[in-house]
């Protein structure tokens, strides 16, 4: 027998204290009276009684038994009494449930999950009464659903609610995390039970392991599952309209498949793939295809089942995107052959007099004009006049020797050519915020200035690039190139789209691509915590969404709508329990008396109160009726 709430000496001063007030209030002296008479008129004086002593005994014993009695039940009912060995107090449970993907698979009646559910209920069920349990959903995140609790209704209730995620499970996190809430606890230790399948998203959870653990497992290693792992479509740099589609399939089966590949882009059908794919093996689908509008890409499988999540996906793709660029010049022919080598920009050709401070255009280029108000889109200036040069112009230099490339800015990116002789080029002074891209001996010969004040993104080019052997060089286009990225980034940026697994998520970047900087957002416009990690962008989605990763130069889209799937298999130790425990396993638990406690308390109470309280009754009369009974009895008197 023992005390949950209370040590014994906390219980016994509560007890004295209580007690001694108690009997106190019994020892009160009550033989003064206040009494409320008819009249005084016939009373005769009765000769003075000697003042009493205070009483030392108590008028009402038994009335003080029942209520010391009553106050002892009430005080071990606080206390919370339990009736047993304090080892048998209580033990804590927790029950890790697998909510991963795979648990969605179809088993029979209703699905892997329905199966784990009911296991976990006849666990709880199993369990004494006194004993707290713990809920945690376990997928791509392990999630506590209730605390230590033995409200068996409420464990129920969140069993019956647990729905299967699109995540893989990341077991690890999920038993460390029920090893440390059991530990922290601070009660008696009972088990950890892990009820679901086996198949794990991360290699190092294959062989992990807690103490004191029990694996109901529900669901086989193998199924008949075979279903689509990726899809990747891009744009190819030779052609603004070709598009190159890849749809990757796994068989999770533990026999060979052979599986049809459909695509399908709005209402065009494309030849269907034929993929046989050995048991635990991938295969990928390839497709090219020409469009310059926007639609929906589905790719699908023909495979029937046990789970259909992952036999169809949808990409939404974007129309064809071009630079317009509106060349105001003099030479039309000159500027041809650089702007249409590119698919990506299209060109037009527009002489000086037709000059417009905003042109149908993304981008202008102003080859050695004045123009006759600022340009209100970006612009590139070509050997502008002295006098109105945006950039001061310091001096003109002749036979001038190109010497040095400012490979901190993504306007000079992939310039390491050998020195270029320039016939004749202006040497600019740079202003607060310009920044040089090109260097002579003598100073910048292009520099940059980025928007402020109203004003747009400039570059200026001290030189004319078409001008005799300039254009034939390698740094020509590729300085175009940059520069035109650099003055509208959204219109030359290249489209990547993925369709993958929800959960963890990881892009491979191109070399140099990681000193720059992304922004990473949802559909609906918020940022997603990243890393980029020895060439990796990582990121985490635990539900299916749309995410952006932006750069300067390109943007990817990942379609994380597919269900995330492990690829590997948890080997639990040998010697861990793997069915229900039998009943009464867990031995007889302690009995908890204090609901009975305080009913007896009050019940004692209430005994106390019929028997004694009666006696002590508390009457009230109003002033008019002691008044009638007054003159009604000195009328009695009268007549008689």
């Amino acid at each position: 027998m023992f005390f949950l709430n209370l040590s014994l000496g906390e219980f016994l001063a509560l007890l004295g204290g209580l007690s001694g007030i108690v009997t106190a209030l019994y020892l009160l002296d009550r033989t003064k009276r206040k009494k409320v008479v008819s009249s005084l008129r016939f009373w005769v004086a009765a000769p003075r009684v000697d003042e009493q002593q205070r009483r030392k005994r108590i008028r009402e014993p038994w009335s003080l038994i029942l209520q010391l009695v009553s106050l002892l039940l009430l005080l071990l009912a606080i206390g919370q009494l339990e009736w047993g060995s304090r080892e048998n107090a209580g033990r804590n449970h927790v029950i890790v449930l697998d909510t991963s993907s795979w648990m969605a698979r179809s088993s029979g009646k209703g699905t892997i999950l329905d199966a784990a559910k009911k296991r976990a209920r006849d666990y709880a069920r199993r369990l004494p009464a006194s004993d707290r349990v713990m809920l945690i959903r376990a997928e791509g995140i392990a999630t506590p659903v209730t605390a230590f609790s033995n409200d068996r209704k409420q464990l129920l209730r969140a069993i019956d609610a647990s729905k299967a995620s699109y995540a893989a499970l990341n077991l690890k996190s999920a038993l460390t995390l029920a090893y440390h809430a059991l530990k922290w606890s601070n009660a008696q230790t009972g088990e950890i039970v892990f009820v679901g399948g086996t198949r794990v998203a991360n290699w190092d959870d294959e062989d992990v392991s807690v103490p004191r653990l029990r694996v109901l497992n529900v669901a086989p290693e193998q199924s008949d599952d075979i279903g689509i792992r990726r899809v990747s479509v891009t744009r190819d740099a030779s052609a603004n309209d070709l598009w190159l589609a890849s749809v990757a399939v796994r068989n999770y089966a533990k026999s060979a498949h052979t599986v049809r590949v459909a695509l399908q882009f709005a209402s065009t059908r494309f030849a269907p793939r034929t993929l046989t794919l050995d048991p635990g093996t991938e295969g990928e689908a390839e497709y090219k295809f020409t469009t310059t509008g926007a639609g929906t890409l589905t790719a699908s499988i023909n495979s029937r089942d046990d789970l259909p999540l992952d036999d169809r996906v949808q990409l939404e793709l974007p129309s064809a995107a071009r630079l317009r660029v509106a060349v105001y010049s003099n030479r039309a022919s000159a500027w041809q052959p650089l702007l249409e080598s590119d698919p990506h920009v299209q060109g037009l050709y527009l002489p000086p007099s037709q000059y417009s401070a905003s042109p149908p255009a993304d981008v202008m280029i102003l080859d050695g004009i004045t123009p006759s108000a600022a340009p209100l889109i970006p612009s590139l200036w070509i050997a502008p006049p002295r006098d109105h040069s945006p950039a001061p112009v310091a001096t003109i230099q002749k036979n001038a020797l190109l010497s040095h490339w400012n490979a901190e800015t993504p306007l000079a990116a992939g310039l390491h050519a050998k020195e270029l002789h320039l016939n004749e080029t202006e040497i600019f002074q740079k202003v607060g915020g310009d920044t040089a891209v090109a260097l002579t001996d003598q100073g910048p010969v292009v520099v940059a200035r980025t928007a402020s004040d109203g004003n747009a993104r400039l570059v200026e080019i001290g030189f004319d690039p078409l001008y005799g052997p300039l254009k034939y060089e390698v740094s020509t286009p590729l300085l175009f190139g940059n520069i035109l990225r650099w003055l509208e980034p959204e219109a030359l940026r290249t489209t990547e789209l993925t369709a993958t697994g929800v959960g963890s998520a990881s892009v491979l970047l191109d070399q140099g691509e990681s000193a720059q900087k992304f922004r990473v957002v949802d559909e609906r416009g918020f940022a997603v915590p990243f890393t980029v990690r020895n060439g990796m962008l990582q990121l985490y989605a635990e539900h299916p969404s749309i995410v952006k990763i932006i750069a300067p130069d390109r943007e990817r889209v990942l379609s994380l709508t597919l269900p995330g799937i492990g690829t590997f298999h948890w080997k639990p130790a040998s010697t861990v329990s793997r069915d229900l425990p039998a009943a009464g396993w867990f031995g007889s638990s302690a009995v908890d008396l204090w609901k009975w406690l305080a009913v007896l308390g009050g019940l004692g109470l209430l005994i106390e109160w019929l028997l004694f309280g009666k006696q002590r009754p508390i009457r009230w009369r109003p002033s008019s009726v002691l008044r009638r009974h007054a003159a009604r009895d000195e009328r009695e008197l009268v007549e008689r």
